[in-house]
């Protein structure tokens, strides 16, 4: 059972979203797109998931705010590429809100953490791609998982369908909800009120919100 679990396109959605806001960083077309009319309809969709919309309304604050401080979507998209780099590229120290579980599990990167990621992915048939150079315990990679288990779901017979919602369920429990609520503290210990802060939020309460047991 599931105390609030929306269809499973709209995770596979949620989740592919999240992923690509975490792997890297805004350009000027992404920030474009945020402050215009197919952002407000992305958040709209956002916000219309449980216990999102609060999140959702703050990340298009967020942006606006960005934008009107540095005057164009070129700059602002730098602004955000920088405190990218601080937040989860190691600019801003070892304190920093690294994106990955074994920072948090076991203070270095590339460990068991990330074994036990990989091992999940392989036994359904996922791998991290060639493009991206990143560990399996990385906070994309965890959610682009749960967006393709999300996606098969969609698309499955029941038996199948509730086969893979214990998977994410058991993902979740074991290797995300382990870490993130710390990530998201850092996050928003070093990014007040700003982008990456709302991002984070909404990361953690899907990711409890959707998969917590009832």
């Amino acid at each position: 059972m599931t105390s609030t679990l929306p269809p499973a396109q709209d995770r596979a959605f949620l989740f592919d979203w999240l992923a690509a806001v975490f792997l890297r960083e805004p350009d000027t077309a992404t920030i474009a797109v945020l402050r215009g009319d197919d952002g407000a309809a992305l958040l709209a969709a956002v916000g219309a998931m449980p216990g999102l919309a609060e999140d959702a309304a703050a990340l298009g604050a967020a942006v606006r705010a960005v934008h009107a401080r540095e005057g164009s979507d070129a700059d602002a998209s730098v602004a955000l590429a920088a405190r990218f780099g601080t937040l989860f590229l190691g600019a801003g120290g070892a304190g920093s809100a690294h994106p990955y579980a074994s920072i948090y599990l076991e203070k270095r990167t590339h460990g068991a953490a990330a074994d036990r990621s990989a091992a999940f992915l392989a036994s359904h048939d996922l791998a991290v791609g060639a493009a991206i150079v990143e560990p399996a315990d990385h906070i994309a990679v965890q959610l682009a998982a749960l967006a393709e288990l999300s996606r098969r779901e969609a698309v499955a017979d029941p038996g199948s369908a509730g086969s893979l919602v214990a998977a994410q369920h058991a993902f979740v429990a074991a290797e995300i909800l382990t870490w993130v609520p710390e990530f998201r503290a850092r996050v928003e210990r070093d990014d007040p009120n700003g982008y990456y802060a709302a991002v984070a939020r909404l990361a953690e309460k899907a990711v409890t919100g959707f998969y917590a047991a009832a």
